[in-house]
């Protein structure tokens, strides 16, 4: 990723400076809030860029579910946790897939049976040099297993990260101002 933001930033092959996957998020005024519309595209083998998947941010994201499309396909994310917030899905290839929060990283695993027990994505972050001068870099790890449903991955990948940084920004709000009370 080229940016610590996955509402806004370039997913690029491991190796190469080549951007396949892209997210954009616009923000919307309205009465009553804000209302956000994330697209994300892929670049296809000719070098245009295709969208694949779009997230419908409703204007209160407490009351009402986001809406998720990979292509023209509704995604229907379920929570099946409480503290990590897992939540499960059914990909193209009709297999259910579950997002799970293990040691703070994101990761995504195969539920019931399917051809590959091991995960199929893994998000991991990393920073390097000293503290005035820290860079910082994050990577979604997809295997070859993951590749049929590669935009199913990096779309619900958008989604569930940025819910769970959400959640992480206001479980720290909370406790800091029971601190300074």
């Amino acid at each position: 990723m080229s940016r610590d933001d996955p509402l806004q930033t370039d997913f690029f092959i491991a190796g190469h400076e080549k951007v396949l996957y892209k997210s954009d998020t616009v923000w919307y005024q309205r009465p009553h809030g804000i209302k956000a519309t994330t697209t994300v595209t892929r670049e296809d083998r000719s070098g245009e860029r295709l969208q694949v998947g779009v997230i419908e941010w409703p204007v209160s994201s407490r009351k009402q579910q986001p809406q998720i499309f990979v292509g023209t396909r509704l995604v229907e994310m379920t929570r099946t946790g409480l503290y990590t917030s897992p939540e499960k899905f059914t990909a193209a290839d009709h297999y259910v897939y579950e997002w799970q929060i293990l040691n703070s990283r994101s990761q995504l695993v195969p539920l019931r049976e399917h051809p590959s027990a091991a995960y199929i994505a893994t998000f991991v972050q990393s920073s390097t040099g000293s503290f005035l001068k820290r860079k910082q870099s994050a990577s979604l790890f997809i295997p070859p297993e993951g590749v049929p449903i590669l935009d199913d991955i990096v779309v619900t990948f958008i989604y569930f990260e940025s819910q769970w940084r959400n959640k992480e920004r206001r479980r720290s709000r909370s406790s800091m101002s029971v601190l300074v009370a």
